[in-house]
């Protein structure tokens, strides 16, 4: 099932604008038009398709959350639509569905339709992430 979100940003300049969409496109979201976003999983080689939450849905929220707060972005509002449920099983070697998460240099991003979002960037951010969460009790 696919995971629509939208929203509308105020105190944004077209630049931040620009690189939210280079950003959450890196991260596999297709734009529906305006700030609309659909994330509708990672094909597999097989043609199925399963929903990479760990690597692609929550990584980007959390970076566009982040973004915003480093450079005084309001969030006017924010909707997310997952009529759906997400897993990964990777209990039989044989038959793995999904993907373990991975650190920054093995996450798998796309292409976007422009480059303003740096690919080290997002993998820097990831790790940073990770990395915060050493020791934590």
């Amino acid at each position: 099932m696919p995971v629509t979100i939208s929203y509308d940003l105020r105190e944004v300049t077209n630049n931040q604008r620009t690189y939210i969409r280079s950003m959450l496109e890196r991260f596999n979201w297709k734009r529906l038009g305006g700030s609309v976003f659909r994330y509708d999983g990672v094909l597999q080689e097989d043609g199925t398709l399963y929903e990479d939450w760990f690597n692609h849905v929550v990584p980007s929220l959390m970076f566009m959350r982040s973004y915003a707060l480093a450079n005084d972005i309001q969030i006017r509002f924010f909707t997310l639509d997952a009529a759906g449920n997400t897993f990964i099983d990777l209990s039989d070697e044989d038959l793995p569905y999904g993907e373990s998460p991975t650190d920054g240099p093995n996450l798998p991003l796309v292409e976007p339709t422009n480059v303003q979002s740096a690919v080290g960037t997002i993998r820097d951010f990831v790790d940073a992430a990770t990395n915060s969460a050493n020791g934590a009790a």
